[in-house]
């Protein structure tokens, strides 16, 4: 592609990049009191990750000016717009490497700040996008709907839960900084968890009956699991922070209820863990699955997961558990530099 096309032709799958470098600094800075090394790779790559966070989005800007009409070609197709919702995970992993990373070059108001405005920005964001696409859903023919659904509809509930990966550390320095609103914030996050488990529920659904009527490919099949993998981490995720706020706040007596819940959703993880890597092995046995940017959306389904087997394993203390989380960290590193080989030798071929 020539490189004055590149612009008119950008995606919003390159934030996915940001995606997964930001989600491999939150697990490595979990390193940072035992390995100074550790620390040091974790800034070097948050640092990457956030230049190239507002270069691709100045270049996403530039795209809106100059090229609009695409814009406008892309806001219209039903594929292409759930995929807009890659840019506020994007700005939502930016927010939690400056809660992770940064918060220690920053004093405790200044994060606050840029904490709280990226969880208001992105809020809006994706309730802009998640309206807009249900509207689209509303134009869809109810006989047509399962053939015209497919995996990028699991962008809307996914991006909805996600903002609780800003959103519970936005309350925990808001219980310090202005208590009077915390319980606003605690209310704000739980609709966002109530709105991402019934999207997901309902979208899930549509998805059975279209894998019911046509099977899915293999690489297809690796990202159906790659989304429940990341469902899955969020929610446990979500469950521990919201639980641990709440008694902060005074509203439980214990979060033992909360934990063993999470058990339980950790589980399931467990399993698609290993039905990923069996498919995965097969197929890379064979030869059959060709790489494309989607491989970064897979990092960061395995970083959530990865960051719940953590918050399990600090409160449970058990060897199998945590010999567990150190296997999901090592596959997770190795996932991320094999696919950031593979974009870079992609990038300099000129295939993106």
């Amino acid at each position: 592609m020539p490189e004055k096309q590149f612009t008119k032709y950008l995606v919003p799958h390159w934030f996915a990049v940001i995606i997964g470098t930001g989600g491999l600094v939150n697990i490595l800075c979990q390193w940072q009191p035992s390995a100074i090394s550790v620390h040091l790779l974790g800034t070097f790559l948050a640092g990457s990750a956030d230049i190239l966070y507002f270069t691709v989005l100045m270049l996403w800007l530039i795209r809106w000016v100059i090229y609009y009409k695409c814009v406008r070609i892309d806001l219209r197709q039903s594929v292409t717009i759930n995929f807009f919702m890659v840019m506020t995970v994007a700005t939502i992993i930016l927010g939690t490497n400056i809660y992770t990373i940064w918060d220690s070059y920053l004093s405790l108001c200044v994060v606050y700040i840029l904490t709280f405005s990226i969880w208001v920005i992105v809020i809006l964001g994706v309730a802009f996008l998640t309206f807009y696409t249900t509207l689209q859903m509303m134009g869809t023919k109810v006989s047509s709907l399962p053939e015209t659904m497919n995996l990028s509809w699991f962008m809307v509930p996914i991006t909805n839960l996600t903002i609780l990966l800003i959103g519970n550390p936005v309350l925990k320095i808001t219980m310090n900084l202005h208590p009077s609103w915390a319980l606003t914030i605690l209310i704000i996050n739980l609709v966002l968890l109530g709105i991402g488990i019934t999207f997901f529920h309902f979208i899930i659904g549509i998805i059975f009956i279209r894998v019911a009527q046509r099977s899915l490919s293999p690489v297809s099949m690796t990202s159906f699991f790659g989304i429940l993998l990341g469902v899955v981490g969020l929610v446990i995720c979500t469950l521990i922070d919201i639980a641990e706020n709440a008694q902060i706040m005074g509203l439980f007596s214990s979060t033992d209820f909360f934990y063993l819940l999470a058990v339980l959703f950790w589980g399931v993880g467990l399993w698609i863990v290993g039905v990923i890597l069996i498919i995965l092995i097969h197929e890379l046995w064979e030869r059959r699955i060709s790489f494309s940017l989607g491989w970064w959306a897979l990092i960061f389904s395995l970083h959530v997961y990865t960051i719940a087997s953590q918050k399990i394993a600090a409160n449970f203390l058990s060897p199998l558990i945590m010999n567990y989380t150190i296997f999901l960290m090592v596959m997770l590193t190795a996932l991320w530099l094999y696919t950031f080989g593979y974009t870079v030798y992609a990038v300099v071929s000129g295939e993106y």
